[in-house]
Order: C-alpha cells, then structure tokens, then sequence
C-alpha cells in the first residue's frame, strides 16, 4: 500500500509542474482492451482415412495401391520383404531385402493417429521361423537398420513433436521389438518409419538396411516364409 501511495504522490506533484496536458493513469487503462482468440479441436471421426505417403517423397500425395486403413489411430501398411532367390551356400551367408513392391523406394512401416491426445508405440513380432514346408531355416536372423522416422504430411518430412525410430539387430523370434514410439507429448498426424533410402537397397546379395543371416547348412532347396507380426499400442491421454 505503501509503494502505490508513492507512486501517486509522484504523479500528483507532476501534474502540478505539467498543467492540464498531462494524462492521468486512469485514462490510460481506459484506454487499453484485451481481447481473447480461441480455437478448440476434437478427434477425427472413426471412419478417417488418411492414406499412405511414400515417406521417401512426404507431401507428395497417397501412392496408388496403399489405400490406408480407416480409424482415428491405426497400422496403415507395412513392407513385405524380398530377398531374392540364391543358390546354397555351404558357409554362413547374408541376403538383403529389396525396396518395397509398392513405391520402388525404401521398406517401411506407416501409422496415423488423430486422436489429437495420448501416446503410443509400435512393435514387431516375427511369429515363426522362416520354413519351407517341414524344414525351418534354422538359425536364420532378420536385422533392421538405417530406421528413421517420417512425418509424411508435409514435405519436409518433421513435425514439431517427432517420433523415435528403432534399428533391430538380430529379431529374436516370438519376441517383439520396437519399431518406432512416439514423443513423450503424443506424435498425432501420420508418420512412417523408413529403412535408408532407395539408393541404400543395391542387391540381394550386394547390400541393404534389412538383412537376413542364414547359417551355413541350414537352408535346403525351395521357398521360406515367415510371417511378421506389427502391432500398434496406444496409450489414451490423461
């Protein structure tokens, strides 16, 4: 009370020396307004469906054939991987993925979310060994590399709160991995883990991010398959 008292002594004693020209305090605040701007959102209806980017071209448009997967939060499309037929090796011997069948670009995992609130992560599951009929490709090991997060509905591939892509390095079957979480603050729009970039993918047996080591004598003649599992968790906002 005792400091506004002064100030008001002072301003007083200033308009005894300044005559009738000088503005008070209160003409000043009544002078002045604030005013408030608002904008509210909510979460994007159920039935939404953002498509699937080529994370290697972000902003460039939903690519022919991978229409996406309707919902506020969901799995949009993952790559299958090729690598390519060989003659058997009688030593240890490791094959790599081509790009994916779809883009002709980098393998890769897309998602969206809409929620506008919450968190989630994504994981992998190989469910099985590879196999051919009876036989396992026994001792045979996926690896994941070069992964890196995409925010495809922009050109410059970012977003404010960016999620965490994972390297796997020798995927142990039955056990999930990390693929990609998202920012502690939630990661909302829709995102894409990439492995590398089209120029990295330059063979079966040349080289590439994702890779499969195959023992030696292990592999017998005929085709293998195994089944990955990707698996989204969301986690509701508080």
């Amino acid at each position: 009370m005792k400091k506004i008292i002064t100030l008001s002594t002072v301003a007083l004693s200033t308009l005894a020396l300044l005559g009738a020209g000088t503005v008070s305090a209160d003409s000043v605040d009544q002078n002045q307004f604030n005013s408030e701007g608002t904008v509210n959102f909510t979460a994007a209806p159920d039935t939404s469906n953002p498509g699937v980017v080529d994370p290697e071209n972000p902003g460039g448009g939903v690519d022919p054939g991978i229409p996406g997967v309707p919902g506020v939060i969901a799995l949009d499309y993952a790559s299958n991987l090729d690598f390519g037929t060989h003659e058997i090796s009688e030593k240890t011997a490791t094959y790599y993925a081509s790009t994916d069948e779809k883009t002709s670009g980098a393998d890769f995992v897309a998602m969206h979310d809409l929620r506008g609130e919450g968190t989630w992560s994504i994981t992998v599951t190989q469910l099985a060994q590879f196999k051919n009929g009876e036989n396992d490709l026994t001792g045979a090991q996926l690896s994941f590399n070069k992964a890196t997060a995409v925010y495809t509905g922009t050109e410059s591939g970012t977003s404010a709160y960016m999620p965490t892509a994972s390297n796997i390095t020798n995927l142990a079957v039955g056990t999930p991995a990390t693929v990609m979480t998202s920012n502690a603050e939630g990661s909302y729009g829709t995102y894409a883990v990439k492995y590398g970039a089209a120029a990295d993918y330059t063979g079966n047996e040349e080289g590439g991010p994702i890779s499969l080591s195959v023992p030696a004598g292990s592999a017998k003649a005929g085709s293998y398959t195994a089944t990955l599992e990707y698996a989204l968790s969301a986690v509701p906002g508080a």
